[in-house]
């Protein structure tokens, strides 16, 4: 089976491209001029079928929108949904299982949300007969004798009602008018009296998700719901999700693969090529589904999806042979809001990570410290170093990502180390795409390519997880690791995601307060005592997986819960 995929976005026939796929191809010389044609909107179309895939159009694409891929023919018959010609389709289909929680995890554009658009009826399984596609009774009677076929016959048939939190949403208008009943008490009084605009990005995750909840639903789905959470509601969500939803089905896609253990009962891998084409794998238990992509290999499907198996404790060894910055004791004051750090140094390859929720000062410490602030003496601090910076909130620009990486290093194309960087954060693809055109996750990669292309002491990364799936999220952890343990340098990161911070982290700061008020640093501590320290706050056990060592999250009153909670090792290491 010959997939031919045409990114119409990337695409410039026939203003800046006189269809040179076409020129070049044998199989039109031959006289087949079908194989590479014009659509009605000018963009090159490929005729599927009459590909021989030389692969000579790939090639000399000048603006690398052409993909050529083989699969096996049996293939065929597990088409689900294509959404054009040329374009992405999906190979099987999500499973959601009666009264459980189903786990979709894979890379980013591989098909999670198009399968959720599938199983909540936005779309419909089209079988690539996307000009024609079949009746719901055709659906439902090609689907005869597998398990997705009760399923879709009472979708339907309206027999199922589903609630759906987006990963993309809008809210507007007052909170109270959003959310009914708040009947698992997720939204504060405060802001349930505050206009949906004025809301942060976790205030508006948090009301998305209490407004799904409020819903009377036997399906729930959620796509993405800890994006911007903290982890203290991190884990508030996942147990109202339990809690509320335990005799309900359950949909959920997470990059945080600690969340997602916890949440769900079952798990489906999805793997292919993004924005080609994605295959949902079968049903697993979570821990065997979440230890096999890890694993990268399917064995029931003897699939290898990925080249290498994922490291999930890579620990970061301080030299302690050379102090690279010391920064004194401090306060900063902003409106209501006082922070209080306490002094800190750190030594040339020290990755620290910082801990904390929302609202106590993480992104006033790095900022303080990168000079943007005053603090309570009425001067910023002057810590005697370069300092590279990698803010929360990302600005764009109406500039090429070419000419943003040049911008910040007009020689990065002679520096093998930041190429190295750019090519693995996959940015050598998109140097001619304009900023203000990427993902959210592209342009978090840029963003911290851009920062780890300046010369600086140390390096301060605000979440640089936010966006990136699983697989990106380990790389960057790869990167920026290698780039500090090679250039003796610091880095300080602020991370909700426990995994990402126990990976690279060997010393973590634990910030404690209160929202919005008041808050606090703890002194340097290592990570493993941080966490663990934080767990204690939050009453949560956990442990690492005995094959992945990954930490997973106990659950609540089971005997290991029980057990670590009596001897106040809230998380085992």
């Amino acid at each position: 089976m010959r997939i031919a995929v045409i990114k119409e976005a990337e695409c410039e026939a026939p203003d800046n491209c006189n269809y040179i796929c076409a020129e070049v191809c044998p199989r039109v010389r031959e006289g087949f001029k079908e194989t590479v044609y014009a659509k009605p909107n000018g963009k090159a179309a490929i005729t599927e079928s009459l590909c021989i895939s030389c692969g000579i159009c790939v090639k000399r694409c000048p603006f690398d929108a052409i993909r050529i891929i083989n699969l096996p023919d049996e293939m065929a018959k597990e088409l689900t949904f294509q959404y054009a010609l040329n374009s992405f389709r999906t190979f099987n289909i999500a499973t959601p299982v009666e009264k459980k929680v189903l786990g979709l995890i894979g890379r980013n554009g591989i098909g999670k949300t198009t399968n959720i658009r599938l199983i909540s009826g936005v779309i419909k399984p089209n079988f690539g007969n996307f000009d024609q596609p079949p009746s719901e009774q055709e659906v439902i009677k090609r689907f005869r004798g597998s398990e997705i076929q009760p399923y879709l016959t009472n979708l339907y048939t309206g027999k199922t009602r589903i609630s759906v939190k987006k990963q993309d949403f809008k809210l507007s208008g007052k909170v109270g008018d959003i959310i009914k009943l708040n009947r698992y008490g997720l939204i504060s009084q405060t802001i349930m009296e505050r206009s949906a605009e004025t809301l942060s990005g976790g205030e508006s995750q948090m009301v998305e998700i209490a407004r799904v909840l409020d819903e009377d639903a036997e399906i729930y789905i959620f796509d993405e719901p800890m994006n911007y959470l903290d982890i203290k509601n991190r884990l508030l969500v996942a147990r109202k999700i339990k809690e509320a939803l335990g005799d309900k089905t359950v949909v959920v896609v997470e990059h945080d693969l600690i969340m997602m253990d916890y949440l769900a009962d079952f798990i489906q891998i999805l793997y292919g090529s993004d924005a080609n084409y994605g295959i949902v794998s079968h049903l697993m238990p979570s821990r065997n589904g979440i230890n096999t992509y890890i694993s990268g290999y399917l064995p029931t499907e003897n699939v290898r999806f990925r080249d290498y198996e994922i490291k999930i404790k890579k620990t970061v060894s301080s030299s302690n042979e050379k102090t690279v910055v010391v920064w004194p004791e401090f306060s900063v004051k902003i409106g209501e809001f006082t922070l209080k750090s306490r002094g800190g140094k750190l030594y040339g390859g020290d990755v620290i990570g910082v801990l904390g929720e929302n609202g106590i000062g993480k992104t006033t410490f790095m900022r303080a410290l990168a000079g943007e602030l005053e603090t309570t003496d009425g001067s910023k601090l002057d810590l005697g170093i370069k300092i590279a910076y990698k803010p929360q909130m990302i600005e764009t620009k109406d500039i090429l990502v070419g000419d943003a990486l040049l911008a910040v290093d007009p020689n990065y194309v002679k520096k093998q180390e930041i190429l190295e960087i750019v090519s693995k954060l996959g940015l050598n693809k998109l140097l001619n795409k304009n900023v203000k055109t990427l993902s959210g996750g592209e342009l978090q990669k840029l963003a911290i390519a851009t920062a780890l292309a300046r010369e600086a002491d140390v390096y301060l990364f605000d979440e640089p997880s936010a966006n990136l799936d699983i697989e990106d999220r380990l790389g960057v952890i790869s990167i920026i690791s290698n780039s500090m343990s090679t250039r003796r340098k610091c880095a300080i990161i602020v991370e909700h995601d426990l995994m990402f911070i126990d990976s690279i982290c060997q010393k973590s700061i634990l910030f404690s307060g209160q929202s919005g008020k008041l808050g606090m640093t703890d002194e340097i501590i290592p990570t493993n005592r941080a966490i663990n320290n934080f767990l204690k706050s939050v009453d949560v056990t956990m442990r690492r997986d005995r094959d992945s060592k990954r930490p997973r999250i106990n659950q609540p009153g089971s005997r290991l819960d029980l057990e670590q909670k009596e001897k106040g090792m809230f998380f085992a290491d």
